[in-house]
């Protein structure tokens, strides 16, 4: 069942960010785009979390690994867009299969703790690693002559990356829309609510299973790879615990079992936390706060105000 609603509301989030962005400054144009990039990452933890049955508590090391894939191609393929993302994408989805293959041999609660301790490993491996990732100092993007389809793009905060960020996440979330509708995703369904009926009924459960969050490794490390464009420079910060836990986060506001709800989830805390930055030092503090009274009166996120919970069908 393709979930109409959803998609109308996320393209409709995406638009309003393009049209309004001309209006509010370079240094909020910069902000969305950066919004946008975090996308990809709330909308991966949806993945592997509600599809993959897999508590996956380390998203933000896949998303890292896409951004500094993107810095190390950039000196290899140049200024090409199209190839910088490229990897940026396939270093998410390698890092995610080697992950899935590891984790889907562990419980539900065995997963959470194994992520958690990945997360924690290939941080401290990243600062150790500094010739390679430049450690806590990050590495800048590389300086080249940037292109998309043949044309020079400007890369960096600003309303061109804003521009196509929207653009690659509205076709990556039509695409699952049209996905949602096929037999393939209907098993994905069925693997996900009942793994050991799914198994019995012929199906490989554990194949869908890796799939699936392969597929959500891929979206991180693409996000990963345009958060390296807009911001131009990649610290080891991305692959961070409290990066995956800001994953997290934003999936639980929007509602993480719609992979429509992280658009919205990212603006709602994020924004947030730009504008009380500005009046109070204690941001995580009422963040933190906000978490919990989602997690006690909205359970299902934003997006399961939308109809009762006995049609939830969330795709």
């Amino acid at each position: 069942m393709r979930d109409r609603v959803g998609i109308v509301t996320a393209l409709g989030v995406l638009t309003v960010l393009c049209a309004i962005a001309p209006l509010v400054g370079e240094f909020w144009s910069g902000v969305l785009a950066r919004c946008v990039s975090w996308m990809f990452l709330a909308i991966s933890f949806s993945l592997a979390y509600s599809y993959a049955n897999i508590p996956s508590v380390a998203q933000a090391t896949v998303f890292g690994a896409g951004a500094y894939a993107a810095v190390w191609a950039t000196s290899l393929v140049g200024g090409n867009m199209i190839l910088i993302m490229t990897a940026g994408a396939a270093a998410g989805a390698l890092i995610a299969l080697v992950f899935g293959a590891l984790l889907l041999k562990m419980s539900h609660s065995g997963a959470a703790i194994g992520t958690i301790i990945s997360a924690v490993t290939f941080s401290m491996l990243g600062n150790a690693a500094v010739a390679y990732t430049g450690g806590t100092d990050g590495l800048p993007m590389p300086a080249q002559a940037f292109h998309l389809l043949g044309m020079p793009f400007a890369v960096g905060p600003n309303i061109g990356m804003l521009l196509l960020g929207s653009a690659v996440l509205a076709a990556l979330l039509v695409a699952f829309w049209l996905f949602s509708g096929t037999r393939t995703w209907r098993v994905v369904r069925a693997v996900q609510q009942n793994a050991m009926r799914a198994q019995v009924l012929g199906y490989n459960a554990a194949g869908y299973r890796l799939a699936v969050f392969a597929v959500s490794g891929c979206v991180a490390g693409l996000g990963g790879a345009l958060y390296a464009l807009i911001s131009r420079h990649v610290a080891i910060e991305v692959v961070s615990l409290s990066m995956s836990l800001k994953s997290i986060l934003w999936a639980a506001v929007g509602g993480v079992t719609s992979i429509y709800g992280g658009p919205i989830g990212v603006l709602a805390v994020q924004l947030a936390s730009e504008l009380l930055l500005r009046w109070t030092v204690r941001v995580d503090l009422i963040i933190g706060l906000m978490l919990i009274a989602v997690a006690l009166w909205m359970p299902r996120g934003v997006m399961g105000l939308r109809r009762p919970r006995s049609s939830q069908q969330s795709q």
